[in-house]
């Protein structure tokens, strides 16, 4: 039986990344960004040890050091200016915004890598699947599709190295035949499978009545508990939004209040996963 926030109600799972998405791109303060960013690595080491996020850091990093290195340059609104660049002005506003801006992009990227750990394509599927039952569809099939391409590529590949002893040797025009004789057998591996799914789903009757669910998940006491306590955080969080008391850094008592709201509401599920890890070591140790 699963445990930790994986065990939650798919639509608590689903409110939680969306609110947390909004969040992010909402707050132009960089201390609070880095905080969000600490505590949902940390919830994705507790998902799958970070490996998720060393497949996908490299490219993260890149693209957050392309918008930090441009931003300053493009944007040269500001009174700090740092230094010039061929008569542009580098400013320390734009700078701190590129910083931001990095940031929540960030946040957003590996909030996603969550959001994937935690809602399967079947869990999306039986929040949505009665109200917008093609579209849900659809973005399920796409989202198994990504991984279900990029497995196949790999096998793809390697079985073409078998046949090919040095592929290094090669010339830039067989790269090229080579890759796209791999693509091809790649999407008619693909669209053959689907054909099959397809008429075995036609064959079963998929659409003709409405649509039910094999599993089904109902709200328990931690499930009211964990809205109740989400919904008083998200309450005194928009009021620091409102009053725009999130975007210096926290030099008062309300502000640090502010500042414990939102870092409770983002180690919600971290705390859950903690929780969870040392109620199993406890009960390892007794046993």
């Amino acid at each position: 039986m699963k445990s930790g926030f994986i065990s939650v109600h798919p639509l608590l799972a689903f409110s939680y990344f969306l609110i947390m998405i909004i969040l992010v791109m909402l707050i132009k303060n960089p201390i609070y960004l880095l905080t969000i960013l600490l505590i949902t690595t940390g919830l994705l080491y507790f998902l799958d040890h970070l490996r998720s996020l060393r497949k996908q850091l490299k490219f993260y990093l890149l693209m957050a050091l392309f918008i930090l290195i441009l931003n300053p340059i493009f944007s040269t609104h500001g009174t700090t200016v740092l230094f010039y660049l061929k008569n542009r002005s580098v400013t320390l506003e734009g700078v701190m915004y590129g910083v931001t801006f990095a940031l929540s992009l960030l946040n957003i990227l590996f909030l996603f890598l969550g959001y994937n750990l935690i809602l399967s394509p079947q869990r999306f599927l039986y929040l949505f699947g009665n109200i917008i039952p093609k579209i849900s569809f659809i973005l399920t099939i796409i989202m198994g599709f990504i991984p279900l391409f990029t497995r196949r590529m790999h096998e793809i590949i390697d079985v073409r190295k078998t046949f090919v002893k040095d592929m290094s040797k090669h010339s830039y025009k067989q790269h090229i035949t080579e890759s796209m004789t791999s693509l091809n057998t790649l999407v008619s591996w693909t669209l053959e499978e689907s054909l099959e799914n397809a008429s075995s789903m036609r064959a079963r009757g998929y659409g003709t009545h409405k649509r039910t669910s094999a599993t089904l998940y109902n709200f328990d006491h931690r499930d009211y508990l964990l809205i109740g306590i989400g919904v008083v955080l998200l309450i005194i969080i928009s009021i620091g939004l409102f009053l725009e008391h999130m975007n210096t850094f926290p030099n008062s008592l309300m502000q640090w209040g502010y500042f414990l709201c939102i870092l409770l509401f983002t180690a919600l599920p971290l705390l859950i996963e903690m929780r969870e890890y040392l109620r199993w070591h406890f009960m390892k140790s007794i046993t």
